[in-house]
């Protein structure tokens, strides 16, 4: 059976705003301002919380590194639902899935306990057949053990569906789990990213063109 998998920020979901709402709080607790460019943070998401941590305090020591990714964590836990929202045309795609009774689900490095309450504050994402966090399996994207444990839990044939992205882990963990695989470029990919190398089947400059699928 045909079904398809996604993934949660950036390709289904802008989370930007709130991660980055996130990120100036705890720079604030420790006396520091800034002001997050936009553009220029959001690339940070797709290297999850290490990244946007180390872009304000550096490299620490782990002990240090690790109580301030717990304490960003836990204030993004609480806003994470504020500003996000599904990207325009996401839930024109999602109804068509759902209208015609194609299975879908998501599969993120998101932990579990984050991504559920996003993705049930969400409607139109509520018919979701599967959802795998970053910490759901042993291992974490680019390795394909979440992609197919969600492959399972679905039934569907691998050969026959789609994994779709906006990193080189999705397309890396995709092909590892023989899906077909799409980018997404509306997503959170960097000025320095080569899409164009990554080997996915399909590029897609906005949702509208998961029709072509």
């Amino acid at each position: 059976m045909k079904g398809f998998l996604f993934d949660l920020d950036g390709t289904l979901v802008d989370t930007a705003i709130d991660m980055l709402k996130a990120l100036k709080l705890l720079a604030k607790e420790h006396h520091i301002d800034i002001e997050p460019n936009h553009a220029e943070y959001k690339e940070l998401i797709t290297h999850g919380s290490r990244a946007i941590v180390e872009s304000i305090f550096g490299k620490t020591d782990q002990q240090t590194f690790l109580k301030l990714q717990q304490r960003y964590l836990t204030i993004y836990q609480e806003i994470l639902t504020q500003g996000s929202c599904l990207f325009a045309g996401v839930e024109d795609f999602i109804q068509i899935l759902d209208r015609q009774e194609i299975p879908w689900g998501i599969v993120t490095n998101k932990p579990h306990y984050l991504a559920l309450p996003l993705v049930e504050s969400l409607k139109p994402l509520e018919n979701c057949g599967v959802l795998i966090g970053g910490d759901s399996t042993e291992f974490s994207k680019p390795h394909p053990q979440p992609i197919n444990k969600a492959i399972k839990n679905l039934g569907i044939n691998p050969k026959k569906s789609w994994y779709i992205g906006d990193a080189l882990s999705d397309v890396t963990a995709g092909n590892a789990a023989h899906m077909q695989t799409a980018i997404a470029l509306w997503g959170y990919i960097g000025a320095n990213d080569t899409p164009e190398k990554w080997q996915a089947k399909k590029t897609l400059t906005k949702p509208s063109e998961l029709l072509k699928l």
